[in-house]
């Protein structure tokens, strides 16, 4: 018998109180329901979060459409302007915004797992272990959870303070008094990442990389230290992109 063996419901609390055991579980035997499990928390709490910040996100996202379209509305037919004024306000609704953010939230955190999931393998393999991919992908559900936490977490402070969290993370640091230049900042950008979330999660992705690889601390650190900055830069590259492109554009 496996002594190490842990069930579903202890590894829930495990990856808190006891996370070396649990990580080293979790990767060693990969289960359908040790990945389906973390993959079902992470997607409830982002739909919680959504959902909670949806009317406040639909009242700021009208308001600069408002903004935007009030100096073309008065050049159009009354017929075209109440047309766009409909289709504005459809597309700043709560309920549309609630759905497309749970759609593309969803899509980017399967991407974003799957992406993971291969930069740990490709590093495990620079270190010398041979780790499925699927055992890795679960590996990052597991390192992922103190993210959904984070969400829950800004869904209570949005019900209770009834406004949206401003500045991510460090952000507040280098924030601006106009949100388009804060969106276009690559600083902004990286600080934003930066909280006690992140510092949990890397925790564990480093413990997680220390029992399936079983490489020393220096070697441990190192692979740590190098998938949070492959990840950085690739969640990065749009506002970096956006930074590129920008100064062609208005040249």
């Amino acid at each position: 018998m496996n002594e190490n063996r842990i069930g579903i419901w202890r590894a829930l609390f495990g990856w808190i109180d006891q996370p070396k055991k649990t990580l080293r579980y979790v990767i060693k035997e990969p289960r359908w329901s040790l990945w389906l499990t973390p993959a079902l928390i992470i997607l409830v709490a982002l739909i919680v979060v959504t959902v909670v910040s949806a009317p406040l996100v639909s009242q700021v996202s009208l308001e600069q459409a408002e903004a935007q379209v009030q100096a073309q509305m008065g050049s159009l037919p009354e017929e075209q302007s109440e047309q766009m004024r409909n289709t504005m306000h459809t597309f700043t609704s709560p309920l549309f915004l609630a759905a497309m953010g749970i759609a593309l939230g969803a899509l980017g955190l399967i991407l974003g797992w799957l992406f993971r999931g291969a930069v740990l393998f490709l590093l495990g393999y620079l270190l010398g272990t041979d780790n499925r991919y699927i055992q890795m992908v679960t590996f990052v559900l597991w390192a992922w959870l103190p993210f959904a936490l984070r969400d829950l977490v800004q869904a209570i402070y949005v019900l209770i303070n009834g406004q949206l969290v401003l500045h991510q993370g460090l952000s507040f640091l280098v924030a601006s008094n106009a949100q388009s230049q804060n969106a276009g900042s690559l600083l902004y950008s990286l600080l934003a990442q930066i909280d006690l979330f992140l510092i949990w999660h890397l925790l564990l992705v480093g413990i997680g990389i220390a029992v399936s690889t079983r490489s020393t601390t220096t070697k441990t650190a190192l692979a740590t230290l190098s998938y949070w900055v492959v990840t950085t830069l690739i969640s990065l590259s749009p506002t970096l992109l956006g930074t590129l492109i920008a100064p062609s554009l208005m040249g």
